[in-house]
């Protein structure tokens, strides 16, 4: 077992910026560690890697799928991407976490945690409303 989970961040605008990347590059965070970013806005993921010293930047999703120091994505994209994405990535066999809101509808989120279960990858969205 790894000692550390390999996290990418995947849109790192103001919510990947704020609510991903300023967080997780605190020297408490122990188990877990950013090993990529990704946005498609040219220019932005490797400004986003520079700035918080992190090893591998995208402007394309897929290669962060392919990217085997990645087992698990943070979301942080517009919400109308998530269900694409979070499916991607699980297909991937990557672990996702989807920044507010999951999907937007009950019927792709209802799809998202199936095919989660079914490969056995985690799955999160947050917050949560519960």
């Amino acid at each position: 077992m790894k000692d550390k989970v390999g996290l990418a961040v995947v849109g790192v605008g103001s919510i990947g910026i704020r609510g991903a990347l300023n967080h997780f590059i605190l020297p408490d965070v122990q188990l877990a560690y950013v090993a990529a970013v990704c946005d498609n806005v040219p220019g932005r993921a490797k400004a986003a890697a520079e700035k918080y010293n992190v090893p591998h930047y995208y402007e394309n999703y897929d290669d962060v799928l392919a990217d085997p120091t990645v087992d698990a994505v943070t979301i942080c994209t517009p919400i109308g991407l998530h269900y694409e994405q979070a499916m991607k990535a699980i297909a991937a066999g990557k672990h996702v976490h989807l920044h507010k809101t999951m999907t937007t509808t009950k019927a792709e989120a209802d799809e998202v945690i199936a095919a989660a279960e079914k490969a056995g990858v985690k799955l999160v969205a947050s917050p949560n409303a519960g």
